[in-house]
């Protein structure tokens, strides 16, 4: 996966390349989950799933079409709709615009996700939702500001480099 291999590892600690995967830690799982799922492409069932994709393994649940399908460039445009439909389209939309990244409180993060993404991604990862959604909450806005370099959505050819 290249770049995005890189910039989670960059923002997570360094020392989870995509050797290492979401064994390391498992925040890179659920960040890989999130971010690059390819509209079409089997969407966070699929990365959840495949040993090859440095996902969390197992389940190929509903998470597949929530996150992998949708407006925009893979799961990053997924989860832009979803933020947005939460009513958190401005805390997303300023990672990925240019200036100042917004803040975004664990339980918003939370709701903005729903319970249901959150409560697999907990099962997946052994976490509780809530120690869950408080390391996320400060790694996600970077993570998604360093994808979107030019203060945008990334085109197709763009997110095939992910």
């Amino acid at each position: 996966m290249g770049l995005l291999d890189s910039i989670i590892g960059s923002v997570v600690g360094g020392n989870a390349g995509p050797q290492q995967g979401a064994g390391a830690n498992p925040l890179v799982g659920v960040l890989m989950s999130l971010l690059a799922a390819r509209a079409g492409g089997g969407g966070l069932g699929g990365i959840l799933g495949n040993a090859n994709g440095g996902g969390l393994g197992g389940n190929q649940g509903g998470l597949g079409s929530l996150l992998g399908d949708g407006g925009g460039v893979g799961g990053l445009g997924a989860l832009v709709e979803q933020f947005t439909q939460a009513g958190h389209g401005g805390a997303i939309n300023s990672w990925i615009g240019q200036g100042q990244n917004q803040p975004i409180a664990p339980h918003d993060l939370g709701a903005a996700l729903g319970p249901e993404t959150v409560g697999q991604l907990s099962q997946q990862t052994g976490m509780g939702s809530s120690d869950l959604l408080s390391q996320l909450s400060p790694l996600l806005p970077g993570v998604v500001d360093q994808l979107t370099p030019q203060g945008r959505m990334p085109t197709e050819q763009e997110h095939a480099l992910w």
